[in-house]
C-alpha cells in the first residue's frame, strides 16, 4: 500500500487529536476555592507528547479505521481539548497598576474614581443590619433632611457641609442621593458573581398610602480584568397627602477594565422621577389642632404634576507607560517612575417639565403663586432642558514610586459645551431655539504620602474661557494617622477656595409662574474642615466652617436673590456608638450656627438615636436587634418648595421641628439576609402634631413598615 507523505502528516494528526480527546473527557473535580489555586491536568500535553513520540511507537502505514464524521468529531473535540487545556486551566490572575495585591485578592473590591485623574477610592460597603436598616438615604449619614414627606422626593441634608450642588442644572441637587454619578457610582471586581436584592416599604398598608422602594444590583467578572454591572433602583410612595404620589426610578449599566496598563470604566447612568404636586396643606390647622386622616387634609393644588429625567454616558480611561532608566529594569508596572495618560468623557442630558391647570376660582392655588401668571392665567406647561458634553485630556507623572512623598504630579485640561433649552417670548416669532455656551479650563492636582502615617493631596481648576472665565478653585487635604490603638487614630484637614458665576438659570428664567433676568456677581467660597476619626472605639467628629459671599438663594416669593453681604456657617457633627453588655446606643449629634438665617436657613441641632437590644436567637445563623429609632431638630424655618421650580425657597411664616419622630422596630440578621419590621411614628400626637418634614408637608403618620435586604454570590 503506497501512501503519500503528505497524507501521512494528516493521519498522524488525526489520530493525536483523537487520543486528546479521549483524554479530555476525564472531567476533574474542583473545590470550591479561587481558581487562582487550582492546578490541572494539561490535556494538550498528551497531543505534544504523542506528536514527538519515538517513530516505532506509531504504525504511519496502517490504515485509519475512522469515518469522515468520526474524523470531523475529532477535529471538533480536538479544539475543545485545546479550550479546556490552555484558557479553563489558566490561573485567573489579576495584573493591574491601578490597585495594590492586598485589594485585588480579595473576594470582592469596590471603588470610585474621581473623574479628573482617574483616580481610584477603595469603599467598604456595610451590607450588615446596621447600614440598611435606614432605607432613606440621608439617614445613613446624617441626622435629618428637609424633604417633602415622600420617599424619592426632592431632598436637602441639614448638614451644610453635604449638600451636594449641580450648578448646571439646579433641580438634580435634590435627587443625587438616591441616584448615581459619575464620581459617587461604584464599581466593583468580583471573584464570583455577586447579586444584592432589596425590598422596603409599608407591605401591608392601605393602598392609598402604600410606600414601594425596590433595589437589585448585579455584578460579575467575565474575565479577571472586565467586569459588568447591572443596578436597579426604585424609591416611591402613594403620599399621605392627596396629589402625592412620587415615583423615583435610577437605572446604571455600567463596565470597567483593570488591565496591567489600561484601566477604563463606563457606562450609562439614566435617573427619573415623576410626581403629582400639592403644593403642601392648605390649613395647617387641620394639621396641628385636629386628629384627622391626612388623606382628608385640602392640598393647595388640585392639578399639577412635574418630571424630572437625567441621562448620562461617561468614559474614564488611562493608559500607564514605565519609565525605565537602565536596561533590565524589572520593576512592576505600577511601581518605581511612571507616566500615565488618560481621558474623561461625559454626555448628560438635564430636563425637567412641570403642569398644571388652576381655575380663576380657585383662590388658594392663585394666592399660593401669588397671582402670577405670565404666560397663561389658567394653565401651566413649562419645561427647561441643558446638555452637557465635556472632555477632559489629563496626563499624570509618578516621579519615584506609588508611595513617597511626592507619589503623583498631574496635570490636565477641559472643554465643555453647554446647551439650554429655555423659554422666552421671542419664540413666538423666532420659534424654538437654544442657548449655547462653552467652557475652557485647565486642572492640576499633586499628591503623595508617608507609609501608612501621612497623606496629603492638593487640586486646582481654573477657567481660562468661555461662560465661567475666570472661575477658580483651590484647594488640599492632609491626613495624619497614629497606631498607639488597633485601626489607629486619624486626623484629616481640608481646606477649599473657590469663586464661580452662579448658574445659567439663576440669570436667566422665564415660566407662567417665574420670572427673572439677572446678573449677579460671582459668589464666592471659603471652607475648612477637620475630622476625628477613631474605628476601633466607634468615634467620628467633624467640624467645619465656611465663609460665603454673594451667594445666591430663593427668597420667600421664590424669586433668585443675591446676598451682598457676606455670611457664615457653622457645623459641628458627632457620631459615638457606645455598648454596655447587650445594651448599643447609636448616636449622630448635628449643631449648625448660621448668621443669617433668612438666607440659609438651618436647624441648631438635629439629632438621629438608635438605642436597641442586641442578641444572638441562632448562634452563628439569626442575630436580632430590638429597640427604637427617633430623629429630632429644633423649631426653625424649614424650606418651603415651589413645584413650578423643582426647588425649595425661604419662608417665615412657620417653624417646623421641636418634635421627635419615634419608630420602634425589630431588626435581624439572618446569614446574609437583613429584615426589619418598623412601626414608624409610634408616639403620633405626643407631645404634638408637628410633623413636618418641609412647610407644609407632612411625614408619615403610624404605619406598620417592611424590609429585607439579601446580598448573594455564588461560590
Amino acid at each position: 500500500m503506497r501512501i503519500t507523505l503528505k497524507k501521512t502528516y494528516i493521519l498522524t494528526i488525526l489520530f493525536c487529536a483523537f487520543h486528546t480527546a479521549a483524554q479530555a473527557q476525564e472531567k476533574v473535580s474542583l473545590p470550591e476555592t479561587d481558581t487562582t489555586a487550582v492546578v490541572q491536568t494539561d490535556t494538550l500535553a498528551a497531543a505534544v507528547d504523542s506528536l514527538y513520540a519515538p517513530a516505532d511507537s506509531v504504525d504511519i502505514f496502517a490504515k485509519p479505521q475512522l469515518s469522515k464524521r468520526e474524523m470531523k468529531r475529532a477535529v471538533r473535540d480536538s479544539i475543545w481539548a485545546y479550550k479546556d487545556s490552555l484558557i479553563r486551566a489558566t490561573p485567573r490572575l489579576l495584573n493591574t497598576y491601578f490597585f495594590k495585591h492586598e485589594v485585588t485578592n480579595q473576594r470582592m473590591f469596590v471603588w470610585n474614581t474621581d473623574g479628573y485623574f482617574n483616580n481610584p477610592s477603595v469603599i467598604n460597603p456595610d451590607t450588615t443590619y446596621n447600614d440598611n436598616f435606614h432605607e432613606l438615604p440621608y439617614l445613613k449619614d446624617d441626622a435629618g433632611a428637609v424633604y417633602l414627606g415622600v420617599a424619592g422626593s426632592a431632598m436637602l441634608p441639614f448638614n451644610y457641609f453635604r449638600r451636594e450642588e449641580v450648578e448646571i442644572f439646579p433641580v438634580a441637587s435634590l435627587y443625587e442621593p438616591y441616584t448615581c454619578s459619575i464620581t459617587s457610582m461604584p464599581f466593583y471586581n468580583v471573584k464570583t458573581p455577586y447579586t444584592e436584592l432589596g425590598y422596603w416599604g409599608t407591605l401591608f398598608a392601605n393602598k392609598q398610602k402604600e410606600e414601594t422602594n425596590i433595589k437589585f444590583m448585579h455584578t460579575q467578572n467575565f474575565t479577571p480584568a472586565f467586569n459588568f454591572n447591572i443596578l436597579y433602583k426604585r424609591y416611591g410612595s402613594n403620599g399621605m397627602l392627596e396629589n402625592e404620589e412620587t415615583d423615583n426610578r435610577t437605572f446604571a449599566l455600567t463596565a470597567n477594565y483593570l488591565g496591567e496598563r489600561y484601566i477604563a470604566q463606563a457606562g450609562y447612568i439614566f435617573n427619573r422621577v415623576k410626581r403629582e404636586e400639592n403644593g403642601g396643606v392648605a390649613d395647617l390647622g387641620m394639621v396641628m389642632d385636629t386628629i384627622v386622616d391626612m388623606r382628608t387634609v385640602p392640598v393647595r393644588l388640585a392639578d399639577a404634576s412635574s418630571k424630572y429625567k437625567k441621562n448620562t454616558i461617561f468614559l474614564t480611561q488611562s493608559y500607564g507607560i514605565p519609565i525605565r532608566f537602565r536596561k533590565g529594569d524589572t520593576t512592576a508596572v505600577g511601581e518605581g517612575t511612571m507616566a500615565y495618560i488618560g481621558h474623561t468623557g461625559e454626555y448628560s442630558v438635564y430636563t425637567r417639565s412641570y403642569l398644571d391647570a388652576i381655575a380663576m376660582t380657585d383662590t388658594v392655588a392663585r394666592d399660593f403663586y401669588n397671582n402670577r401668571f405670565y404666560l397663561n392665567p389658567t394653565s401651566t406647561a413649562d419645561s427647561i432642558r441643558v446638555m452637557n458634553l465635556e472632555n477632559r485630556l489629563f496626563i499624570k507623572l509618578q516621579p519615584w514610586a506609588r508611595e513617597a512623598i511626592v507619589s503623583g504630579i498631574e496635570g490636565g485640561a477641559g472643554y465643555q459645551h453647554l446647551s439650554y433649552y429655555k423659554f422666552s417670548p421671542e419664540m413666538y416669532m423666532s420659534g424654538n431655539k437654544n442657548v449655547t455656551d462653552n467652557n475652557l479650563y485647565l486642572y492640576f492636582g499633586a499628591n503623595g504620602s508617608l507609609k501608612q502615617y501621612f497623606q496629603w493631596e492638593g487640586f486646582g481648576k481654573y477657567y481660562i474661557a468661555g461662560y465661567n472665565q475666570n472661575d477658580f478653585s483651590i484647594g488640599g487635604t492632609i491626613r495624619l494617622s497614629f497606631y498607639p490603638i488597633k485601626r489607629g487614630i486619624h486626623l484629616t484637614g481640608k481646606i477649599n477656595v473657590s469663586q464661580q458665576r452662579p448658574s445659567f438659570f439663576y440669570n436667566n428664567y422665564y415660566s407662567n409662574h417665574y420670572i427673572w433676568n439677572n446678573n449677579f456677581n460671582k459668589t464666592t467660597k471659603t471652607r475648612v474642615e477637620g475630622r476625628l476619626t477613631i474605628p476601633a472605639y466607634k468615634l467620628e467628629a467633624f467640624f467645619g466652617y465656611s465663609l460665603l459671599n454673594n451667594n445666591i438663594y430663593l427668597d420667600t416669593l421664590g424669586n433668585a436673590v443675591q446676598n451682598t453681604e457676606s455670611m457664615s456657617v457653622m457645623t459641628a457633627w458627632l457620631r459615638k456608638d457606645f455598648r454596655l453588655w447587650k445594651f448599643n446606643l447609636e448616636n449622630k449629634i448635628l449643631f449648625q450656627l448660621s448668621s443669617k438665617q433668612e438666607v440659609i436657613p438651618l436647624p441648631k441641632l438635629a439629632l438621629n438615636l438608635r438605642y436597641y437590644l442586641e442578641f444572638n436567637l441562632v448562634k452563628n445563623v439569626l442575630d436580632a436587634q430590638i429597640g427604637a429609632d427617633a430623629t429630632f431638630n429644633t423649631d426653625y424655618y424649614g424650606q418651603a418648595y415651589s413645584p413650578a421650580l423643582g426647588l425649595f425657597y425661604n419662608q417665615r411664616e412657620e417653624e417646623i421641628g421641636g418634635t421627635p419622630y419615634i419608630d420602634l422596630f425589630i431588626n435581624l440578621q439572618w446569614k446574609r439576609a437583613a429584615i426589619f419590621v418598623k412601626l414608624v411614628n409610634i408616639a403620633q400626637d405626643w407631645p404634638d402634631s408637628d410633623y413636618f418634614s418641609a412647610n407644609r408637608y407632612v411625614r408619615p403618620q403610624t404605619a406598620l413598615k417592611f424590609g429585607v435586604y439579601w446580598p448573594f454570590y455564588l461560590r
